[in-house]
Formats: structure tokens, sequence, C-alpha cells
């Protein structure tokens, strides 16, 4: 009977996150008016007291959430679910996911930044068929492209070759090998909530292809509200593009949906009579359903078909077809098809279970005149990890087994087909020691067919000197498996290259970090986040391509000298009101070891990103871009010159409809202002390196209209 009266005398309420509907342990309820009150345990569940009858008035919070006041007329007999929309605009209060241990920024022994919910609205209003832009606006992020032709691009980060960096979308990796050359240029911004990077070596959070860091890109998951956009946005250059995002949910399900359309026309902006911007004709179509079957559990399948078609080379030719006086095209036929299931299970006391299992299967045909390759690449990705908290410990193990197999087309001699075989075990433990100190440490092998077996140990320390400053440093082993992709032999399509030789090994690396942060208020009302790290990476046995006494063939060997960069990052942030400032330095010393041609190709050793933006939710955007390149090495050991571009966006939302005037390079910066890029003759051209712009100056209008 005594039972009976006391839970009669108790309210009960579940916080759970809007979005994820996941419960938010460690959230404080209390009476208006009140300091003190009663604390959510790790199912979000808190017991109220009795408060006697009548109205109350309840204020629900959590760190990284708004505050949410409740009326409530007690006694209550059932359980009421309290939602709380995280607060988007504390950077320290973001979760990431991407270290394995989710956590919040300022808790996490490892530096992850982020590229928020404002960047990702951004970047589609100016690029909504692809991710590249976003990524060369982020300090210490490099994109280069590929092609003068078909306009391929890749992602340096530190210094180092893309193929050193590892995608993921939604923890799965997706990008590797054959299907690397287009990646993030079938990636649309449109579902994407955010994007992790961790720069640094980190294979030993997810094994290969991550010596230089690991970008992790975070879609969008149903929120209590539905939300259904539409974007139409045109060029000047005549490229138009379409998109729609779609997300609702109830109780039990939900599903959101993405589909993007894109068409370029060819363009000749320098009047040399090849195109700087191909003939393009893409699309992507991506929905994802979610089963929530209990408060705890969730089941989610994500379905994805991309088609990607572009040619470029001489205009004549892409326009009319090739003839004997213009025969010179470039094209790219891709398809990407795969799907991702995933399975969360969260129980009592923080503990959880994630099972992952993916699909992926990527066909690209490229065709340069009466040269042709093309191949099938089919990936898989099966993983089981399980969380646990344990006195101060966040733990994580789990294993993996993920296969990568290429097969060619047979169209010559050449036998470039490989199969992959990668099973791993992992570990990693997450340590507070008191107020001030959190360890970090890692442990992975991964037995890779045919290349063996690789330990790959991490290490990370964070250390809170005072409530407002953190130091961390890190480091950890890292190993990439040679195949014949990369940024080099992508630009020839692979033409003249000979199969990997049974005598070459795995490229291993070591890397460490060391970064110092300080998030504080200036004043009453100016945020400042001020950043400063270093690095260090050492590839061992890098691929490098060397040619055959008959100077037809190439081949890739394991260079006798190591590759290091080594430098630094410094950033400051400042943020008051409707105001946000952003300032990126980047330094990178980048060595071959090599007497006669020691830098590494293509890296600048200094990087400017200057970005100042006012803003009124609802209301209004403007946002000033600038960009700095410094000089750059080419693979002939010659010197580039540096260069500035800037962009401006203005903004404007009447009711549901948001107006969007992007001007980019407007000092209309260009390669072939200071010297051409094709090579004659134009029947058989070839093609100088590329280091800056081809664009020049650019201006799109976009037009978002919001229905839900």
């Amino acid at each position: 009977m005594c039972q009976s009266a006391y839970g009669q005398s108790l309210a009960t309420f579940r916080v759970i996150d809007e979005d994820t509907r996941l419960p938010i342990a460690g959230a404080t309820v209390r009476l208006e008016g009140k300091t003190t009150g009663w604390i959510s345990d790790s199912l979000g569940y808190v017991w109220v007291g009795s408060l006697g009858a009548g109205n109350h008035v309840l204020v629900f919070s959590a760190a990284e959430y708004g505050t949410k006041e409740v009326k409530m007329l007690f006694p209550v007999s059932n359980t009421i679910m309290i939602m709380l929309e995280q607060d988007k605009d504390v950077l320290g209060e973001v979760v990431v996911t991407s270290t394995r241990t989710p956590g919040k920024i300022k808790n996490l022994p490892v530096r992850v930044e982020v590229l928020g919910t404002e960047d990702m609205e951004e970047e589609t209003s100016m690029h909504p068929s692809n991710v590249a832009m976003l990524l060369s606006e982020a300090s210490g992020v490099q994109t280069q492209q590929t092609s003068a032709s078909s306009g391929n691009v890749q992602i340096k980060i530190l210094g180092l070759d893309g193929k050193y960096t590892q995608l993921l979308k939604d923890g799965f990796p997706m990008y590797s090998g054959f299907s690397d050359g287009l990646s993030i240029m079938q990636i649309p911004p449109l579902d994407l909530k955010q994007v992790e990077l961790i720069k640094g070596s980190a294979s030993a959070l997810y094994g290969g292809d991550a010596i230089a860091g690991i970008i992790n890109f975070v879609s969008k998951t149903p929120g209590a509200r539905p939300e259904w956009n539409l974007l139409a946005n045109q060029t000047a250059r005549g490229g138009t593009d379409i998109g729609t995002f779609y997300s609702a949910r109830n109780k039990h399900w939900g599903a959101t949906m993405v589909g993007t359309f894109s068409h370029q026309s060819p363009v000749d902006i320098d009047n040399d009579g090849f195109t700087v911007l191909p003939r393009q004709i893409g699309y992507t179509l991506n929905p994802r359903l979610f089963w929530y079957p209990s408060d705890s559990t969730r089941l989610s399948l994500s379905i994805n078909a991309t088609y990607d078609n572009r040619t470029g080379g001489d205009l004549l030719a892409v326009k009319n077809g090739p003839t004997t006086a213009h025969p010179y095209t470039e094209q790219s036929r891709s398809t990407r098809d795969y799907y991702q299931l995933e399975y969360e299970q969260h129980y009592s006391g923080g503990r959880s279970l994630t099972v992952r299992n993916s699909i992926s299967l990527f066909n690209r045909d490229m065709e340069i005149m009466t040269y042709r390759f093309g191949g099938r690449q089919i990936s898989s990705f099966n993983e089981v990890s399980y969380l646990l908290n344990w006195r101060s410990h966040r733990t994580v193990i789990g294993g993996n087994i993920n296969t990568d197999v290429f097969t060619e087309d047979r169209i010559d001699s050449l036998h470039r087909d490989y199969h992959f075989v990668t099973s791993g075990l992992f570990v990693q433990d997450d340590w507070t020691l008191g107020k001030h100190w959190v360890l970090e440490t890692g442990l992975r092998s991964d037995i890779q067919q045919p290349y063996g077996n690789f330990w790959l140990p991490r290490l990370s320390i964070l250390y809170r000197p005072m409530p407002k400053w953190s130091i961390r440093l890190g480091g950890g082993e890292g190993y990439k498996v040679p195949t014949i992709f990369d940024a080099q032999t992508e630009e020839s399509a692979y033409k003249g290259v000979l199969p990997i030789g049974s005598t070459v090994m795995a490229e291993r690396s070591t890397g460490a970090t060391l970064n110092l942060n300080y998030t504080g208020m200036v004043g009453d009302d100016l945020q400042l986040i001020a950043d400063q790290s270093f690095f260090y990476t050492r590839v061992r046995h890098p691929l490098v391509l060397d040619t055959a006494a008959s100077g037809t063939a190439r081949y890739f060997v394991n260079a006798e000298q190591a590759y290091t960069t080594r430098g630094f990052e410094t950033s400051i942030r400042l943020r008051q009101d409707t105001w946000n400032l952003f300032v990126g330095y980047t330094y990178v010393d980048a060595q071959t070891g090599s007497a006669t041609l020691p830098h590494i190709a293509l890296v600048p050793r200094n990087k400017l990103v200057f970005d100042v933006s006012k803003e009124e939710d609802n209301n209004y955007r403007i946002a000033l871009e600038a960009f700095y390149t410094g000089a750059q090495y080419l693979d002939d050991g010659s010197h580039t010159r540096d260069y500035w571009v800037i962009g401006l966006l203005l903004e404007k939302t009447i009711g549901k409809v948001t107006l969007v005037l992007n001007g980019e390079n407007l000092t209309n910066t260009k390669q072939t202002n200071w010297a051409p890029v094709v090579i004659p003759p134009i029947t058989n051209p070839g093609f100088h390196e590329i280091y800056a712009p081809l664009e020049g100056i650019m201006f799109n209008l976009a037009v978002k209209l919001r229905i839900l």
C-alpha cells in the first residue's frame, strides 16, 4: 500500500531528442523559479516528486539543447514525452559520431571539426549537386581538379594525396579504390546534417585509407515535424540543378527522401577550343526508411542510385561528334548503387549495440578518343560494435569483415583486377581521469588479404587546465593497400598503367597532432573560439609511378624515401548575435625525401580562408568569402604563383520562399590568365597540371521553397 501511494505521488517524464528520438541522459527538470530539480537517467526517464494538485510550470533543459517550459496539471497518471531541440549555435556542444564513442566536441580527446547546419544550407544554395566547394572552404583541406576537360576533383588533407583520406557516409566507408575518382562529385549536400573531419592518421578507427584523415558525411534523420523542401538553381555558365528533400515520422516509422538532377552545357571559357565545363547530366535518388519498434531501438535502411555522364574535350567534338580535324573527347559514364542497413539498440546505463551492413556496386567507363578503360567494383561492409559505460570509462569493442573486388573490362592484355578481404577487430576506451584529463586508447588488428596483418595503435589525451582551455595530443599508425587508382593515373584514364607488382608493399604511416583550444566569451555577447594545431605525418613505402624503358608503360613501385608532411593550422571564430567571422590559416611543408624533387607536387605551402557573414533567421543572409592559395611545386619541380579568390552570397527569405544570388571567383582568377593549359596539337593534345581555378567568375541564382 505504501509503494502504491508513493507511485501515485510521482510524475513520470521521458526526455528525448526531437530529431533522433533518442533518450537524453542528464537532462534537468526544475520548477519555474527554482534552481534545483531532478535529473533524467540513461534512458531519458525522470521522476518528479509530488508537487500537489494544480497547475505547475516545469522547465526542461540539457547541455546541448534548448530550454522548454511546460505547464501541466497535476497529478499526472501517464508518462509524458518531452522533446528537446538541439542548440546548433554552440559549437562546443555539437555531438559527433566519427570517433566511435559519440560525444560532444569539447569532451573528446580527438580533435574533430564540424561543418554544421548553416554550412550545409549555404552549400545547398551554391552547389546543390556536390560537396566539392564545401570541403574546399575548410582550413587544411584542398580540392584539386584532376582533369581540365571532365572536371573531376579529389580531396587532399594536410598535403597528402586524396587516396589517403577515408570518406564515410553515416559511418559507412563507401568510397575507395576505383569508386574514389568521382566520390565528392556525387554527394549532394541537400540531405546532410553536418560533415565531421578528423585530420591525421585515423586508420585505427575504420581501417585502411585513413592515413591523412576521415571525412564523415552525416545525413539528416526524421524529426518530430515533417520537412519538405524544393530547390531550383541556374548558373550563368549553363548549369541547371533541381533537388528535393522530404522527411517525416510517427511513433514507429520514419522516412527521408532526397532526389537531385543536374545538367551542364559544355563551355569553353578561355576561347582555346576546349571545354572547361564538360557536358554533364546526372541524378541521385536516395530514400531511407526508419523503424522504431521501441523507444530504444532503431532500424534504418538506405538505398542509393546515382548516375553520372560527362563529356569534355574539343568543344566542336563534344557538340557535334568527333571528326578528323576535331577528334579529341574525354567521356566518363558511371553508376553508383548501394544499400546501407543499420540496427541500433540502446540499453540502460548508456550501453548500445550497433550492427551495420552495406553492399555497393560501382560501374564506370572512361574513353579518351579511341582508348577505353572500364570496370566494375563491388564492395561490402559488415560490422558489429558494442558501447558500454563502466565506472569512468566509455569503451567500444567490435569487429568487421570488408570486401573489395574490382573487375576490369577485358579491353587489352592487362589484368589489373584485385580481390581484397579485410577482417578486423578493434577496441577503444575513453577514460575520464577527474575533471581535467581524458585518456583515449585504441587498438585495431586487420588481417588484409593478400597484404598481411596490420596492428594499428592509437593514443589521444585531452587536458583541461582551465574551464575555457583544452589541450589535445594524439597519434597513431595507419596503412593503405596498393591499387592503380590515384590522382596521377586518373588524369590519363589509367592508360599504359601496369598491374600492381607482386613485390609492392602496402604503405604505412605514423602521425601525430597537437591542438590547443580556447572557447569562451569576450564581454557579454561575443563568443570566441580559437584553435591552434600542429601536425606531422610520415608515410613509409609510398607508391610512386615509374616509367618503363620503352617509355609507353608506367608502373607503381615503393619509394625508398618516406614522404613527410608537417605544419600547423590556426583558426579563429567570432560570433556576436547575427554576425559570424571565421579566419583560418594553414602552413604545410610536404617533402618526398628525394634530393632531385624534394617537394610533394601540388601542395600549397600557405592557405588562408576568410569568411564573414550576417544572418537573421527566416529573413536574410549576407556572406563574404576570400581564399588565398600560396605557391605550389609541380611534378617537374617548377614553381607556380599564388592567387586570391573572392565570393559573395546574398540570401533573402520571404515567407516560404528563399532567393539566393551567389557570385564566385569575383576576381576572375584563372590559371589560363598566366599560361595555357592545353598543349597542342588539338588532334592529340596534352594538358599542363592544374593548380588554380579554370572556370573564372561564376554567378548562380537559386530558389528554395519550403513546403512543410
